[in-house]
């Protein structure tokens, strides 16, 4: 039997991050990066998965290394930039979420992402644009309504 290519390791491994099971998704994810120690793609996910796991630094450790390989791939920036939000580093997430955003502007998560990051440094009324795009693009997903009613609540609508 031949061996699997990094590729359909991550494919498995992110099959099988979607069902939940973290563990087999990890060891498949450290299996691409036994193979390669800088894979984007590897880092990105295991990322994701200690942001999943509660563990920020961790996730900031993984997604960075991903930015290192490809700063300009807007899924990195926009993980890179939440797990920066988890971390409290508020004013570098939204530095990160607005590239991402400008790579790609129809992100509902990282839109959602950017108004929860302004509306936590206390600008919510810049956080609300982003929120009432994402509900826009998104009217039937509850967190985006949700994060924007945050926001008008905070300014007092």
């Amino acid at each position: 039997m031949a061996a699997r290519t990094a590729g359909e390791l991550l494919r498995e491994g992110a099959a099988r991050h979607g069902r939940g099971e973290l563990a087999a998704a990890e060891a498949l994810y450290r299996q691409v990066l036994a193979r390669d120690p800088g894979e984007p793609n590897a880092h990105n996910l295991l990322g994701v998965l200690a942001r999943q796991r509660g563990a920020p630094e961790l996730a900031l450790r993984h997604t960075a290394q991903a930015l290192a390989r490809a700063p300009e791939a807007p899924v990195f920036l926009a993980n890179h930039g939440a797990a920066l939000a988890e971390a409290g580093r508020l004013a570098e997430a939204v530095r990160h979420l607005r590239a991402a955003l400008a790579r790609r502007p129809a992100d509902v998560v990282s839109l959602r992402n950017l108004g929860q990051a302004l509306c936590a440094l206390g600008d919510a009324k810049a956080a609300v644009a982003p929120l009432e795009e994402a509900v826009r693009l998104a009217p039937g997903e509850a967190a985006p309504w949700l994060a924007l009613a945050h926001a008008r609540r905070e300014l007092g609508e």
